[in-house]
């Protein structure tokens, strides 16, 4: 034990002064001044400096201090002798305990520097660790304010797109509800067409019937025609003068030639009506209309002729015969002109009901056009319901295709009829 480190302990344990108790301190002032040497100075605790229980007991009295007192000038050549060696031995092993004690220290202290570097090591990465663990925190919470951001706008997205999926619902329900409107009307305008393929039908019995009766009525006149020219010229052939041979004559031809015209025209008249009974009803109707018209026409001017023929005979007696021939020349002429007027007001009329008929022509064209689109748009309203599985809609969609094909099968049996 140094006697810097402890100047109170050190004069009380002197060998000198306790001879009898010197060989019980030795190894207790060994061990405490190892403790020492081994623990920093900071870390010193001044319990270890307390000593045994044995030492304070032997040291409190005072009567052993005094028969210690007493005994200590017989023993003391002995002790000093006994001393002397001790501190010897005691020398040597101390020393070689303070080299291997050195050596220990020596090993603790490199292994202290290096539980020190390891330790320090450790901080290192400690600190690095804490260092990446900031970095992961911060990107960590970027990332977090980038979902937020991106779930925002996707939120946002998801709205816009269930608006736009409201308004195309909606645009596609109006879109039916006018589809499903252009339908009726188309049904109407179907039935209105039916309509009026059965008046027009019923017009073209009537118009058939009404050329039987003209037929008909032609035919007596044609006969009664042939009736009075031959009673014209046997009167001619009576009442000749050699005068008037001529212009009778050439009157005689002109009428022969107008009956043969007009038997022509009848025989005509008879074959288109043939034409008209076996199977010729939609565009041929009007055409032999017209054409009956033209022949109403011409056969008008010889049937004038010969309902002049009696007034003509009437007007026999009192005149000549070259004169009545010029009167009667003159009524056919003007006959002529009246019933070319008519036949003008005819083919006008025949104009205008073609007119009529190209123009109904035209605007079921169209409403066969509109039909297709109707259809097709029906199609693409179809195959989008399908797609998304409204069972509704799809339903609506083909209702809509069926009335759509059952007007598009209608409309040419109409035509037809």
């Amino acid at each position: 034990m140094h006697p810097t480190l402890y100047p109170a302990l050190y004069p009380t344990l002197n060998a000198t002064m306790y001879p009898m108790l010197y060989p019980k301190l030795v190894p207790i002032r060994r061990s405490v001044s190892l403790s020492v040497r081994l623990q920093p100075r900071h870390l010193i605790n001044m319990d270890v400096f307390r000593l045994p229980p044995v030492i304070e007991e032997v040291l409190d009295p005072s009567d052993e201090l005094c028969e210690m007192k007493a005994v200590m000038p017989v023993v003391t050549k002995d002790q000093e002798s006994l001393e002397q060696k001790e501190v010897k031995e005691e020398q040597a092993a101390g020393g070689e305990e303070e080299e291997e004690l050195r050596g220990q220290v020596f090993q603790l202290l490199m292994e202290l520097d290096e539980t020190r570097e390891v330790s320090q090591r450790h901080e290192e990465g400690f600190l690095e660790l804490q260092g990446l663990l900031e970095d992961e925190r911060l990107v960590s919470a970027e990332q977090a304010e980038s979902f937020t951001r991106q779930i925002h706008r996707l939120q946002a997205k998801l709205w816009s797109v269930q608006q736009e999926m409201d308004s195309l619902e909606e645009e596609k329900e109006s879109e039916l509800e006018k589809v499903h409107e252009q339908l009726r009307c188309t049904q109407e305008e179907v039935l209105l067409l039916q309509q009026g393929a059965e008046e027009a039908a019923a017009e073209r019995e009537n118009d058939i019937a009404y050329l039987q009766e003209e037929l008909c009525r032609l035919k007596a006149e044609l006969q009664r025609l042939h009736a009075s020219t031959q009673e014209h010229t046997v009167e001619v052939t009576k009442g000749l003068n050699s005068g008037d041979s001529g212009q009778l004559e050439d009157g005689f031809f002109t009428l022969t030639d107008r009956r043969q015209l007009l038997h022509k025209d009848n025989r005509d008249l008879d074959s288109k009506v043939e034409k008209l009974q076996l199977g010729d009803w939609c565009d041929d109707a009007y055409l032999a209309v017209s054409d009956t018209g033209r022949e109403q026409v011409k056969t008008g001017s010889y049937i004038t002729l010969s309902q002049s023929g009696p007034e003509l005979q009437d007007l026999e007696d009192p005149d000549p015969p070259g004169l009545n021939v010029l009167v009667r020349l003159r009524r056919a002429e003007e006959t002529s002109l009246r019933v070319q007027t008519e036949c003008d007001s005819l083919r006008g009329e025949l104009v205008e009901l073609q007119r009529l008929y190209a123009s109904s022509r035209r605007e079921r064209a169209s409403k066969e056009e509109e039909l297709q689109r109707c259809r097709a748009e029906l199609q693409e309203l179809g195959d989008a319901k399908s797609q998304r599985g409204d069972a509704a809609g799809w339903n609506l969609a083909v209702a809509a295709v069926a009335v759509a094909a059952f007007v598009v099968l209608v409309v040419p049996s109409i035509t037809r009829a």
